[in-house]
C-alpha cells in the first residue's frame, strides 16, 4: 500500500485543513497534484467528506489571497494555522445558531400546534356540571350570567350563530340574567335567548328568572322581563314580573301563580327558604342537591310545616334546624340520613 495514502486513512477535516501539503494542493500548487488526492478518495471513500469541509475551509482563507501574495510560504501557513481556532470558535457559533433556529422552529410549531388545538377546542358543546353541595356562576359568550345550582348542568353549542338565537339546554335548576342585546326598533332572531328545560322551551329577550327542573316538576320565577314558555300541546304562555310558571311533565299539566319569587333565589344568596314548607319539601332538597338518601322512619313527620330562612353553609345547618324544631333524633351513615322521633 502507498505509504503516503496510508498516512490519510484516519485524518478528520481539521486535519486536512492543517496539513500544508493538502492546502497548498487547494491553491494548485503544492508538491501533491490534484490526481493525488483523487487516488486517496478512491481508497478511502469515507475521506471524501472530510476533505470537502476542509477545502471549503481554505477557500474561506483564500479571500486574503491579495494580502498573503506578498509573504513567503511559511509565513502564509503560520497565518493559516493562526486563524484555525477562529474558525472553529465561528463554527461553533453557526452551530449553536443552528441548534437555536431547530429549537425555535419547533416550539414555534409547538406553540401553533396548542393554538390549533384551542382553536379547535373551542368548537362543538360546552358543558358546565356542579356536584352535590356545589354552586357555580359562569358567563357565557354574550355576557349573560348563569348561576347553577348544586346538582345541576348547562350546556350549550360555543359557536352561536349570528342570525340565530342563543340556545341553552338545562338540568336541574339555574338562575339566568340575560344580556339584552337588541336595539331599538330593530329586533332580530339572534336577539332571542332561548332555554331549554324538559319538554319546555323558555324565549326572552333580557330578562331575570330562576328555572327548577326536579322530580319531574318544572318552575319558572320570573323577576324582570318577559318569557314565552313553549311546549307540547301547543302549550305557549307569557309569564310576567312576579309569576311563577308550574309545569307537571308527567301529566302534561300547568298552572301559573303568583308567588314570591325571592324565595325561588333564597339558594343564590346561600339561603333555604321553609317558609310554608314542609318536612317532604326539605328531604327532597337533602336528596336532590346534596345527593343523600333520607329514610323518614314515621311518614307523619312529612307533612310538618316549617316557616323562616335558613343560612346553609353546608348540609349541617339544615339538619340542625330539623332536629330542633321537630324534636326528632338524626342518624347521618354515609351518604344516608335516617329521621326519626324521639
Amino acid at each position: 500500500m502507498n505509504s503516503r495514502l496510508s498516512k490519510y486513512k484516519d485524518y478528520k477535516a481539521a486535519d486536512f485543513f492543517a496539513d500544508e501539503d493538502f492546502v497548498t494542493s487547494t491553491h494548485l500548487d503544492g508538491i501533491f497534484q490534484p490526481d493525488f488526492w483523487s487516488e486517496l478518495v478512491d481508497q478511502y471513500p469515507n475521506l471524501l467528506t472530510e476533505m470537502e469541509t476542509a477545502r471549503m475551509w481554505v477557500l474561506l482563507i483564500k479571500g486574503q489571497q491579495q494580502v498573503q501574495s506578498r509573504l513567503s510560504i511559511n509565513q502564509r501557513w503560520e497565518n493559516i494555522q493562526a486563524q484555525i481556532p477562529r474558525y472553529e470558535k465561528q463554527q461553533q457559533q453557526r452551530l449553536f445558531i443552528y441548534k437555536t433556529l431547530r429549537w425555535t422552529a419547533s416550539a414555534a410549531a409547538l406553540l401553533l400546534l396548542g393554538m390549533l388545538i384551542y382553536e379547535i377546542s373551542q368548537f362543538g358543546t360546552k358543558e358546565t356540571n356542579t356536584a352535590f353541595g356545589e354552586r357555580r356562576e359562569l358567563a357565557l359568550p354574550d355576557s349573560s350570567i348563569i348561576k347553577l345550582n348544586s346538582n345541576s348542568s348547562l350546556s350549550y353549542v360555543r359557536t352561536w350563530k349570528t342570525d340565530k338565537p342563543r340556545e341553552v339546554w338545562l338540568e336541574g335548576e339555574g338562575m339566568f340574567e340575560v344580556k339584552h342585546t337588541a336595539l331599538k326598533n330593530r329586533l332580530r332572531e339572534n336577539d332571542f335567548f332561548v332555554v331549554h328545560v324538559g319538554d319546555l322551551s323558555l324565549t326572552v329577550l333580557g330578562t331575570k328568572f330562576n328555572v327548577k327542573d326536579r322530580r319531574g316538576r318544572i318552575e319558572v320565577a320570573l323577576f324582570e322581563g318577559s318569557v314565552r314558555i313553549q311546549g307540547e300541546n301547543g302549550l305557549n304562555r307569557i309569564l310576567a314580573p312576579g309569576e311563577t310558571f308550574i309545569y307537571d311533565e308527567s301529566a302534561k299539566a300547568d298552572e301559573t301563580v303568583k308567588s314570591d319569587t325571592d324565595k325561588a333565589i333564597a339558594w343564590t344568596h346561600g339561603e333555604l327558604s321553609i317558609e310554608h314548607s314542609n318536612l317532604a319539601n326539605i328531604v327532597s332538597v337533602l336528596e336532590d342537591n346534596y345527593g343523600y338518601q333520607v329514610v323518614v322512619q314515621d311518614s307523619a313527620l312529612l307533612n310538618k310545616r316549617f316557616t323562616g330562612v335558613i343560612p346553609v353553609k353546608g348540609i349541617d345547618d339544615i339538619l340542625f334546624v330539623i332536629k330542633h324544631t321537630m324534636n326528632v333524633a338524626i342518624e347521618v351513615k354515609n351518604k344516608q340520613i335516617i329521621i326519626k322521633p324521639n
